[in-house]
């Protein structure tokens, strides 16, 4: 190929000038590439530090990995407690204010957000225990809690909460709240800043189904509860709310009846044990009578469920019928009545029909039809 080419070039007359003109800016973008560079790699360490931070917390902190994982600024992140840890507490003491209270749900993950109208969260205590599963939210200074419409409906919307309610308190300018949940919700608490607010995270757990012995007090409407409260010097004690919204002291849990038994004896006044089974609401006990009652017809519930036979029954039925309350002997009545149906051993039916007219009631037609010749 040939390469004599011809080509007319013009050569400037100020070519010196020219010259000297690119090398000045060969010079500002090299010193401007150099700056870039300089930057990026700050850029890079500065993003490697927090990288590594972090990582860092992931890996040695499971609370921080399960809350970044729900974070959309991950920034704004406080502190994040372990789930179920027993007790949380955080915040900064403010002058008093208000709270808005509000609930979110994203699949099976459900939050309650606690925002303060601060920058900082508002001091709080945040109490979890089991049997039945409640968390308490105890906030010093905050003296009030706005309860949105989406939290009045939390009992037909969440799959976690029972109910919530505001549990009476000693002084003013103090908040607690108490939420039930289903014995299948875990927590975690998580607090935030800028603004300041509290959340608590409800995601899926495993049933529990033990039987726990909780020793308590009779069950008090508000004034009386506070009276209660400074009786036992309520230190320590955790409040409850009963099946009848009710309040009492629960002074703690054992595994055996035995043991309740010999902890209640080492309290004055009137302190009851109460079995509990899983998740069940407390009942409410407002007087001596009513718990004594209730511990009287478990008793003849037990043997109903272990008797095959009607005669247990009746001899039972024998040393306590014409001693019990009229609500007791309908109990009992209805208990033999259903272990009678479809009996097929022989019944003395007058012994049977000599209940029923003790209470003053007229025995079924079925069993007088069966107790014909």
């Amino acid at each position: 190929m040939d390469r004599d080419w011809e080509i007319s070039v013009e050569i400037p007359a100020d070519l010196g000038e020219v010259l000297r003109q690119g090398m000045c800016r060969g010079k500002e973008i090299a010193a401007r590439r150099a700056r870039r560079r300089r930057m990026a790699a700050r850029t890079a360490c500065s993003f490697l530090l927090v990288l590594t931070l972090f990582a860092g917390g992931v890996r040695f902190s499971p609370a921080f990995a399960a809350a970044v994982r729900e974070l959309p600024v991950v920034g704004q992140l406080v502190r994040a407690f372990e789930k179920n840890q027993p007790l949380a507490q955080g915040g900064v003491r403010g002058e008093g204010g208000m709270a808005v209270l509000t609930m979110e749900r994203s699949g099976d993950r459900e939050q309650i957000r606690l925002e303060f109208r601060q920058e900082d969260a508002a001091l709080y205590q945040v109490e979890f225990a089991s049997y039945p599963k409640t968390i308490t939210i105890t906030m010093p200074g905050t003296d009030g809690v706005e309860v949105l419409s989406e939290i009045s409906r939390a009992r037909d919307t969440s799959q976690y909460i029972k109910s919530v309610c505001q549990l009476p308190t000693s002084t003013g300018d103090t908040t607690s709240i108490q939420l039930e949940l289903e014995s299948d919700a875990d927590v975690q608490i998580q607090e935030y800043r800028d603004p300041g607010s509290l959340v608590i995270a409800l995601t899926p757990a495993e049933i529990q189904l033990d039987t726990v012995y909780s020793v308590r007090t009779l069950s008090f409407d508000a004034d009386g509860f506070q009276q209660a409260a400074s009786r036992y010097n309520a230190s320590g004690a955790r409040v409850l709310r009963d099946d009848q919204g009710k309040f009492f002291l629960e002074f703690g849990q054992e595994a055996t009846m035995e043991q309740a038994e010999a902890r209640r004896l080492t309290l004055q006044g009137d302190v009851i044990v109460e079995a509990r089974t899983g998740n069940n609401v407390p009942v409410c006990f407002p007087t001596m009578e009513a718990y004594e009652s209730s511990c009287f017809l478990n008793q003849y519930y037990q043997l109903l469920l272990q008797s095959d036979r009607v005669e247990p029954v009746l001899d039972f039925m024998d040393h306590h019928f014409a001693n019990a309350s009229d609500e007791e002997r309908d109990t009992m009545l209805r208990g033999l009545a259903g272990l009678l149906q479809d009996y097929e051993e022989t019944v003395d039916w007058d012994r049977v029909f000599a209940f029923y007219q003790t209470a003053g009631i007229e025995p079924p037609e079925e069993f007088q039809r069966q107790a014909q010749p």
